[in-house]
């Protein structure tokens, strides 16, 4: 049961049922290694469980973790350090100090989007980048509680536009493998949904769902993996791809540039 009230937005590699969802993640972070992090000052924002932190911090220069909750499984190295903070607050960082700040996952818990952007800009060097991924609600399957919003394509490049002139937004997708597994899962959360005769999911505030979306969402992923537990323990990153935006991508995959 304890496990089944384990929240999934703070996703790792524990448990194969969730391996659908850390995979995605861990996708972003796969790419990014690419984009020339090598010797440079790096920020993330809302580092979740602090997989990332692995993952990235061995090629820069200096890697900088915040979020709410230190990560509980990872041990910080020379190069890699954890500061606490509540988003969108950066105030404890002077201006123009990373080469890269990584937001993965974390606008759509943010209330103050817009906020989190300036400040995000403001802590950058002229000629920084941000990389940003975030779901595309086009193509979720339910109302997450745990998320303030999420963002339709033109909402996320208008958003971008509000605040940094030079940005490409593009479209995180799955093979045929996870393509497959998403829309086992479409048929599986609409046969959840088939009881909620009075539309609560919509209708009551977030708060009051997180403890049954928490549960129902865990027991659905479950179920998927007795269902399919070859396909679904033997995802990887590498089934995910970027391509230009489209209305069916996953996720945005956000670069841009402080001119």
């Amino acid at each position: 049961m304890f496990a089944l009230l384990k929240t999934a937005e703070r996703t790792n590699n524990t448990s194969f049922s969730n391996n659908y969802v850390f995979q995605r993640h861990v996708f972003a972070y796969r790419y990014s290694h690419h984009l020339k992090l090598v010797g440079e000052q790096v920020l993330e924002v809302g580092c979740g469980e602090g997989y990332g932190i692995a993952l990235l911090s061995p090629y820069t220069e200096q890697y900088i973790a915040v979020d709410k909750k230190r990560p509980e499984i990872h041990n910080f190295s020379d190069k890699a350090a954890f500061m606490q903070c509540r988003l969108p607050d950066l105030s404890g960082f002077g201006d123009e100090l990373f080469d890269t700040v990584i937001c993965f996952q974390v606008i759509e818990h943010i209330r103050e989007d817009h906020q989190l952007l300036t400040e995000i800009k403001r802590v950058l060097k002229p000629g920084g980048k941000l990389l940003l991924t975030t779901p595309n609600r086009l193509m979720s399957l339910t109302r997450n509680p745990f998320h303030i919003r999420e963002y339709k394509p033109l909402e996320m490049c208008t958003l971008m536009a509000a605040h940094f002139n030079d940005f490409t937004v593009q479209g995180i997708y799955g093979n045929d493998l996870i393509m497959d597994y998403y829309r086992e899962n479409k048929k599986s959360i609409a046969a959840f949904m088939k009881y909620d005769f009075l539309n609560l999911q919509y209708n009551l505030p977030g708060y009051l769902l997180r403890i049954p979306y928490t549960l129902l969402n865990n027991l659905n992923r479950l179920l998927l993996l007795r269902k399919m537990e070859d396909l679904t323990t033997g995802f990887s990153f590498r089934d995910f791809y970027l391509q230009s935006l489209q209305d069916d991508c996953l996720d945005y995959f956000v670069m841009a540039v402080k001119q």
